[in-house]
């Protein structure tokens, strides 16, 4: 006598379907296995704790998410075709989310070191070399406790204006750069896991009656991540877990 079969979950199930089914499958295999074999309680104890931790594991195996935002003011300069940020930025007031946590007003930005090149319009690759991994590493920010954020850009759009006429963030008649990078945010420390989806918006400029293009200037920008959503893996390792219990138990009470 073999326990009945436990109905499989489709693979085209989304995140949210599959730890809604999840439950009830795990009663139903619960059910299965007390109603066979109420004369092992030992034997159903352990396939309970198998299942339960079958399902906890899909929890356990997940970094952190990473979610909130922050703004950013500091020194650079650029020119038509690339910008270097110099040292010195920082995170201004305005922070929330896990950021909050860890950062504070005045606290550092490290920006990626030398110029970092652009064309008009869209780059959808960073520069290669010497980035081959599909993303730059713009910045970094040390916050407290040992908390590291690093923000990961894999594209960004660029956009270069001479005498910049009713441009918000250029004063009219200057020469502005105004980008948005759009990536990733990673973190270690005491919050260790990633971002889904960050962006980065920077601007900078050249007052008409300023300094000319190239020298050192100033740059406002913000940055804000939202959360990750959640991988099929994880799911995958419920269902996993739960065929465990099943076979365990068709193993050893199979007759």
């Amino acid at each position: 006598m073999r326990p009945e079969s436990v109905a499989a979950v489709p693979p085209e199930a989304t995140s949210a379907n599959l730890i809604g089914v999840s439950v009830p499958i795990v009663r139903r295999v619960v059910s299965h296995v007390e109603h066979l074999f109420t004369w092992r309680p030992s034997m159903l104890k352990r396939l309970a704790a198998l299942t339960v931790l079958a399902i906890g594991s899909s929890s356990i195996a997940h970094a952190a998410s990473i979610s909130g935002f922050f703004s950013a003011f500091g020194t650079d300069t650029f020119t038509s075709n690339s910008i270097t940020f110099l040292p010195g930025a920082t995170v201004q007031p305005t922070i929330g989310g896990d950021f909050a946590t860890y950062l504070s007003p005045g606290t550092a930005i490290n920006f990626l070191s030398g110029a970092l090149p652009y064309t008009q319009g869209v780059n959808n690759t960073p520069p290669n070399p010497p980035y081959t991994t599909g993303f730059v590493p713009l910045f970094t920010i040390a916050g407290s406790g040992g908390e590291v954020f690093t923000f990961n850009m894999s594209n960004y759009t660029a956009t270069y204006i001479t005498n910049a006429q009713n441009v918000i963030g250029c004063t009219n008649g200057s020469t502005c750069l105004n980008a948005s990078g759009t990536g990733f945010f990673s973190a270690t420390g005491p919050l260790s896991g990633q971002s889904g989806t960050a962006t980065f918006v920077f601007t900078s400029q050249y007052p008409a009656n300023g300094n000319g293009v190239g020298t050192i200037t100033t740059f406002s920008a913000s940055a804000a991540a939202l959360a990750p959503t959640p991988e099929p893996a994880s799911l995958a390792l419920v269902g996993s877990g739960l065929l465990g219990v099943v076979a365990l138990a068709r193993r050893k009470f199979a007759v």
